[in-house]
């Protein structure tokens, strides 16, 4: 039985590699989300010689602009999805700002996940039994949330702004896996590893370097990073609202587990994003 697939993030890293896997089944229809269009045409190139399976395509779409989210769903039409995996993502030890002036980090990789998804359930764009799937990590330890400074605008730190997006994506996974329980949606999210990526390759020569040596000695091939994801996405099961790694559940933070946290980030959200929702 065909399935759409729709990869945010899917011309690199753990997307990318997910794609390879997936585009062997013909069955798999692929669609792959990214801002740079000559990556778009590459992975499409390369796809298409492992496999005949015509049904892979690109679109673009900037995942840190609102805005261009926004559009994104004006101009461009795909079939109902099987499965949606919100998987764009980047730190950026350097304070940047997305287009509407949202520090990067938050805007990208949590805001991106959360508008994204809501237009993809507002425009009735995935099937009931479908899957919704967000890559987290296990960077979000040790960290905590501060609504009333979710973009740090305080005290700054690149690696501490991305720890504590990818615990917005925890909080995020389990309050969208309530609110669509009822249509039989099932959200889940999951820490890849440290996985050898170009991880980080978009900041300075000096934090590049250090990125790069940590996963030479420390990180994960990119085949072991792509396990639990591909193991998520071929799974049936009824398993909704849950962490894993290496294809099980697995224990979050404390400040991950709570519902007061995921309605409170969720309402902030509401509010940041409310002029392109």
């Amino acid at each position: 039985m065909k399935k759409n697939i729709l990869i945010t993030g899917g011309t690199s890293g753990i997307g990318f590699n997910a794609a390879k896997n997936l585009v062997k089944n013909q069955d798999n229809n692929l669609i792959l989300i990214g801002k740079n269009i000559n990556k778009g045409e590459l992975a499409l190139r390369k796809l298409k010689e492992i496999s005949n399976n015509k049904n892979v395509s690109f679109l673009k779409c900037d995942l840190s602009s609102l805005a261009e989210i926004n559009n994104f769903f004006k101009v461009n039409k795909f079939s109902k999805l099987d499965i949606l995996v919100n998987n764009a993502g980047a730190v950026f030890f350097d304070k940047s700002f997305s287009k509407e002036k949202i520090e990067k980090t938050f805007a990208l990789n949590h805001l991106g996940y959360f508008l994204f998804t809501h237009f993809v359930i507002k425009k009735n764009l995935i099937k009931k039994n479908s899957k919704i799937i967000n890559v987290a990590s296990g960077a979000h330890w040790g960290v905590d949330l501060d609504f009333n400074d979710l973009q740090m605008t305080k005290n700054y730190n690149g690696w501490i702004a991305y720890k504590k997006s990818k615990l917005c994506n925890i909080l995020f996974t389990k309050k969208l896996s309530q609110i669509l329980k009822k249509d039989e949606i099932n959200v889940n999210c999951l820490h890849p590893g440290f996985v050898q990526t170009n991880f980080g390759s978009n900041n300075n020569c000096f934090m590049k370097l250090g990125i790069k040596l940590a996963m030479k000695f420390g990180g994960i091939n990119i085949n072991k990073g792509t396990e639990t994801l591909l193991y998520l996405i071929e799974t049936h099961n009824k398993i909704t609202g849950e962490y894993f790694y290496k294809g099980k559940v697995s224990p979050s933070s404390n400040f991950s587990m709570s519902k007061i946290n995921a309605d409170k980030l969720w309402n902030k959200s509401l509010e940041i994003s409310a002029k392109y929702l």
